[in-house]
Protein backbone atom coordinates (compact mmCIF):
# COMPACT_ATOMS: atom_id res chain seq x y z
CA UNK A 1 0.00 0.00 0.00
CA UNK A 2 1.08 3.53 -0.76
CA UNK A 3 0.22 5.90 1.52
CA UNK A 4 -0.55 9.44 -0.23
CA UNK A 5 -1.80 11.38 3.30
CA UNK A 6 -1.33 10.46 7.24
CA UNK A 7 -5.26 9.67 8.67
CA UNK A 8 -7.23 12.18 9.96
CA UNK A 9 -10.45 13.15 11.40
CA UNK A 10 -12.93 15.38 9.17
CA UNK A 11 -14.90 18.26 10.89
CA UNK A 12 -18.48 17.75 11.95
CA UNK A 13 -21.03 18.38 9.19
CA UNK A 14 -25.06 17.50 8.47
CA UNK A 15 -25.46 13.72 8.58
CA UNK A 16 -26.68 12.53 4.95
CA UNK A 17 -28.65 9.31 6.23
CA UNK A 18 -30.45 11.13 10.00
CA UNK A 19 -31.69 13.63 10.02
CA UNK A 20 -30.37 16.46 13.37
CA UNK A 21 -27.47 14.17 13.46
CA UNK A 22 -23.99 15.57 12.74
CA UNK A 23 -21.14 13.10 10.50
CA UNK A 24 -17.82 12.52 11.27
CA UNK A 25 -15.48 10.25 9.73
CA UNK A 26 -11.66 8.85 9.60
CA UNK A 27 -9.89 9.30 6.58
CA UNK A 28 -7.08 8.85 4.56
CA UNK A 29 -5.62 8.55 0.64
CA UNK A 30 -3.84 5.94 -0.56
CA UNK A 31 -3.35 3.52 -3.83
CA UNK A 32 -1.28 0.44 -4.99
CA UNK A 33 -3.35 -1.96 -2.11
CA UNK A 34 -3.66 -5.71 -2.68
CA UNK A 35 -6.04 -7.92 -2.22
CA UNK A 36 -5.37 -8.85 1.57
CA UNK A 37 -4.13 -4.90 2.30
CA UNK A 38 -8.08 -4.16 1.08
CA UNK A 39 -9.17 -7.21 3.04
CA UNK A 40 -8.06 -5.72 6.46
CA UNK A 41 -9.47 -2.58 5.84
CA UNK A 42 -12.97 -4.18 5.03
CA UNK A 43 -12.96 -6.04 7.78
CA UNK A 44 -12.61 -3.08 10.23
CA UNK A 45 -15.54 -0.83 8.67
CA UNK A 46 -13.64 1.24 6.35
CA UNK A 47 -14.98 1.67 2.82
CA UNK A 48 -13.90 3.87 -0.32
CA UNK A 49 -14.23 6.37 -3.14
CA UNK A 50 -10.93 6.93 -5.45
CA UNK A 51 -7.87 6.97 -3.38
CA UNK A 52 -9.97 8.49 -0.92
CA UNK A 53 -10.72 5.75 2.38
CA UNK A 54 -12.94 6.31 4.97
CA UNK A 55 -15.48 5.09 7.53
CA UNK A 56 -17.58 6.63 10.35
CA UNK A 57 -16.55 8.02 13.47
CA UNK A 58 -19.23 9.92 15.00
CA UNK A 59 -19.30 10.21 18.91
CA UNK A 60 -22.26 8.54 20.66
CA UNK A 61 -23.09 7.20 17.30
CA UNK A 62 -22.72 4.11 15.52
CA UNK A 63 -25.34 3.57 13.72
CA UNK A 64 -23.96 3.24 10.26
CA UNK A 65 -22.96 -0.50 10.11
CA UNK A 66 -20.57 -2.59 7.75
CA UNK A 67 -22.53 -4.87 6.21
CA UNK A 68 -22.06 -8.18 4.15
CA UNK A 69 -23.76 -11.05 2.49
CA UNK A 70 -23.01 -14.92 2.96
CA UNK A 71 -22.52 -15.32 -1.23
CA UNK A 72 -22.59 -19.42 -0.14
CA UNK A 73 -26.07 -19.02 1.19
CA UNK A 74 -27.94 -15.70 -0.47
CA UNK A 75 -31.31 -17.10 -1.09
CA UNK A 76 -34.26 -15.09 -2.70
CA UNK A 77 -37.57 -13.58 -1.50
CA UNK A 78 -40.32 -14.12 -3.14
CA UNK A 79 -40.23 -10.67 -5.12
CA UNK A 80 -36.41 -10.66 -5.88
CA UNK A 81 -37.28 -14.01 -7.67
CA UNK A 82 -39.51 -12.53 -9.96
CA UNK A 83 -37.07 -9.63 -10.61
CA UNK A 84 -34.29 -12.39 -11.54
CA UNK A 85 -36.91 -13.89 -13.76
CA UNK A 86 -37.55 -10.90 -15.50
CA UNK A 87 -33.62 -10.20 -15.79
CA UNK A 88 -33.24 -13.42 -17.43
CA UNK A 89 -32.36 -11.83 -20.82
CA UNK A 90 -30.04 -9.58 -19.44
CA UNK A 91 -26.22 -11.10 -19.60
CA UNK A 92 -23.79 -9.67 -16.95
CA UNK A 93 -20.05 -9.86 -17.71
CA UNK A 94 -17.42 -8.75 -15.48
CA UNK A 95 -13.87 -6.82 -17.19
CA UNK A 96 -11.18 -5.02 -15.93
CA UNK A 97 -12.23 -1.52 -15.41
CA UNK A 98 -12.01 0.92 -18.40
CA UNK A 99 -13.47 4.31 -19.33
CA UNK A 100 -15.92 4.43 -22.06
CA UNK A 101 -18.27 6.43 -23.76
CA UNK A 102 -21.41 3.99 -23.22
CA UNK A 103 -20.28 3.72 -19.55
CA UNK A 104 -20.28 7.47 -18.98
CA UNK A 105 -23.79 7.50 -20.37
CA UNK A 106 -25.13 5.33 -17.74
CA UNK A 107 -23.50 7.04 -15.12
CA UNK A 108 -24.40 10.25 -16.18
CA UNK A 109 -28.10 9.60 -16.83
CA UNK A 110 -28.47 7.52 -13.77
CA UNK A 111 -26.99 10.72 -11.35
CA UNK A 112 -29.53 12.96 -13.38
CA UNK A 113 -32.33 10.73 -13.58
CA UNK A 114 -32.80 9.22 -10.48
CA UNK A 115 -30.57 12.36 -7.83
CA UNK A 116 -31.05 15.56 -10.24
CA UNK A 117 -27.45 15.93 -9.93
CA UNK A 118 -24.98 16.94 -12.69
CA UNK A 119 -21.64 14.96 -12.70
CA UNK A 120 -18.39 15.81 -14.30
CA UNK A 121 -16.41 12.69 -16.84
CA UNK A 122 -13.51 13.63 -14.91
CA UNK A 123 -14.53 13.01 -11.85
CA UNK A 124 -16.12 9.95 -12.69
CA UNK A 125 -13.23 8.25 -14.44
CA UNK A 126 -11.22 9.31 -11.26
CA UNK A 127 -13.47 7.63 -9.16
CA UNK A 128 -14.04 4.69 -10.54
CA UNK A 129 -11.46 3.70 -12.80
CA UNK A 130 -7.62 5.33 -10.93
CA UNK A 131 -5.78 2.01 -9.85
CA UNK A 132 -6.43 2.04 -6.17
CA UNK A 133 -6.94 -1.66 -5.33
CA UNK A 134 -7.78 -4.70 -7.53
CA UNK A 135 -11.60 -4.41 -8.94
CA UNK A 136 -13.83 -5.03 -11.95
CA UNK A 137 -16.47 -3.69 -13.62
CA UNK A 138 -19.99 -5.52 -14.31
CA UNK A 139 -21.51 -4.23 -17.29
CA UNK A 140 -25.19 -5.45 -17.78
CA UNK A 141 -26.11 -5.20 -21.52
CA UNK A 142 -29.61 -6.56 -23.10
CA UNK A 143 -29.68 -6.88 -26.69
CA UNK A 144 -26.23 -5.51 -26.07
CA UNK A 145 -27.30 -2.26 -25.34
CA UNK A 146 -25.30 -1.45 -21.67
CA UNK A 147 -28.09 -0.47 -19.62
CA UNK A 148 -26.36 -0.69 -16.03
CA UNK A 149 -22.80 -1.01 -14.63
CA UNK A 150 -21.38 -1.79 -11.35
CA UNK A 151 -17.53 -1.29 -9.75
CA UNK A 152 -16.34 -4.03 -7.67
CA UNK A 153 -13.29 -4.07 -5.32
CA UNK A 154 -11.67 -7.15 -4.81
CA UNK A 155 -10.51 -8.70 -0.99
CA UNK A 156 -9.21 -11.50 -0.23
CA UNK A 157 -12.51 -12.74 1.15
CA UNK A 158 -15.16 -11.54 -1.02
CA UNK A 159 -16.05 -8.52 -3.01
CA UNK A 160 -17.33 -4.91 -2.00
CA UNK A 161 -19.72 -3.05 -4.34
CA UNK A 162 -18.21 0.57 -4.37
CA UNK A 163 -21.50 1.68 -6.59
CA UNK A 164 -23.69 0.70 -9.16
CA UNK A 165 -25.46 2.73 -12.00
CA UNK A 166 -28.17 2.10 -14.14
CA UNK A 167 -30.04 3.96 -16.57
CA UNK A 168 -33.74 5.27 -16.08
CA UNK A 169 -34.82 4.54 -19.20
CA UNK A 170 -34.63 0.53 -18.13
CA UNK A 171 -35.98 1.10 -15.13
CA UNK A 172 -38.64 -1.85 -14.98
CA UNK A 173 -35.87 -4.46 -15.03
CA UNK A 174 -34.79 -3.15 -10.96
CA UNK A 175 -31.96 -3.78 -12.11
CA UNK A 176 -29.77 -2.57 -8.42
CA UNK A 177 -31.77 -6.14 -7.39
CA UNK A 178 -30.45 -8.31 -10.16
CA UNK A 179 -27.08 -6.79 -9.71
CA UNK A 180 -26.96 -8.24 -6.61
CA UNK A 181 -27.74 -11.62 -7.30
CA UNK A 182 -25.44 -11.69 -10.48
CA UNK A 183 -22.37 -10.39 -7.90
CA UNK A 184 -22.55 -12.56 -5.67
CA UNK A 185 -22.71 -15.42 -8.31
CA UNK A 186 -19.28 -14.17 -9.37
CA UNK A 187 -17.87 -13.95 -5.67
CA UNK A 188 -18.64 -17.59 -5.36
CA UNK A 189 -17.14 -18.14 -8.90
CA UNK A 190 -13.71 -16.08 -7.61
CA UNK A 191 -13.50 -18.75 -5.02
CA UNK A 192 -14.71 -15.99 -2.44
CA UNK A 193 -17.42 -15.76 0.01
CA UNK A 194 -18.09 -12.33 0.96
CA UNK A 195 -20.12 -9.89 -1.12
CA UNK A 196 -19.76 -6.79 0.88
CA UNK A 197 -22.56 -3.55 0.32
CA UNK A 198 -21.09 -0.82 2.44
CA UNK A 199 -22.90 0.29 5.49
CA UNK A 200 -26.38 -0.20 7.02
CA UNK A 201 -28.06 2.59 8.45
CA UNK A 202 -31.12 1.67 10.51
CA UNK A 203 -33.62 4.19 10.96
CA UNK A 204 -32.30 6.02 6.86
CA UNK A 205 -35.65 4.68 4.47
CA UNK A 206 -32.75 4.57 1.07
CA UNK A 207 -30.43 2.00 3.29
CA UNK A 208 -33.35 -0.34 4.62
CA UNK A 209 -33.31 -2.52 1.01
CA UNK A 210 -29.51 -3.98 2.33
CA UNK A 211 -30.89 -5.73 5.34
CA UNK A 212 -33.62 -7.52 2.93
CA UNK A 213 -30.25 -9.88 1.33
CA UNK A 214 -30.28 -12.48 3.95
CA UNK A 215 -28.22 -14.07 5.54
CA UNK A 216 -26.00 -11.64 6.28
CA UNK A 217 -23.70 -10.32 8.92
CA UNK A 218 -23.41 -6.60 10.66
CA UNK A 219 -19.95 -5.18 11.58
CA UNK A 220 -19.77 -5.06 15.75
CA UNK A 221 -17.71 -1.30 16.03
CA UNK A 222 -17.74 -2.36 19.88
CA UNK A 223 -16.63 -6.25 19.49
CA UNK A 224 -14.58 -5.16 16.07
CA UNK A 225 -15.59 -8.15 14.44
CA UNK A 226 -18.63 -9.74 11.78
CA UNK A 227 -21.57 -11.12 13.98
CA UNK A 228 -24.77 -12.98 12.55
CA UNK A 229 -27.58 -10.00 12.24
CA UNK A 230 -29.86 -11.37 14.57
CA UNK A 231 -26.97 -11.25 17.33
CA UNK A 232 -26.11 -7.62 16.76
CA UNK A 233 -27.31 -4.56 18.94
CA UNK A 234 -28.87 -3.05 16.22
CA UNK A 235 -31.28 -5.50 15.50
CA UNK A 236 -31.58 -7.18 19.11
Amino acid sequence: MKLLSEPGTAAPVECPYLPKHNFVQDYFFAMDLDEYEYGVLLDAGWRRFGKFFFRPDCPGCRRCIPIRIDARALTPTDSQRRVISRGKNIIMKAVPPVPSDEAWRVYRNHSTGQFGREVSKENFEQTFFDKVVPSLQSEYRLDDKLIALGFLDLSDKGMSSVYFAFDPEWAKYSAGILSVFREAELVLLSGKRWYYMGYWVPGCQSMNYKSRYTPHQLYDWELKQWVHSDEHPAVK
